[in-house]
C-alpha cells in the first residue's frame, strides 16, 4: 500500500513538472480557468495521497508482521 501511494506521488510529481510550464495561467477565459482548476485537482490529489500516507494503519503492519514471523516458526518446525 505504501509503495503505491509513493508511485502515485511520483506519478503526480512527473505530470506537475511537465505540465506547469505550459498551463496558460495568466491567460483569460476558459484557457486560464482550466488551468487553475487543473492546478487545483492535482493539489487535491496530492494532500490525497499525502493523508492516506500519514494515515497507513499502523497496527495492521504490526500484526501481519507478528503472523509472518509466527509461519516462519511453525515451517521451520515442520523441518
Amino acid at each position: 500500500m505504501k509503495n503505491r501511494i509513493l508511485l502515485c506521488l511520483l506519478c503526480i510529481g512527473a505530470l506537475l513538472y511537465v505540465a506547469v510550464p505550459r498551463l496558460p495561467m495568466g491567460e483569460d477565459g476558459l484557457a486560464g480557468w482550466f488551468a487553475l482548476a487543473w492546478l487545483v485537482v492535482c493539489l487535491m490529489a496530492v494532500g490525497g495521497n499525502i493523508a492516506a500516507l500519514m494515515y497507513l494503519p499502523k497496527r495492521k503492519r504490526i500484526v501481519s508482521k507478528v503472523k509472518i514471523e509466527q509461519e516462519k516458526r511453525v515451517r521451520l518446525r515442520q523441518y
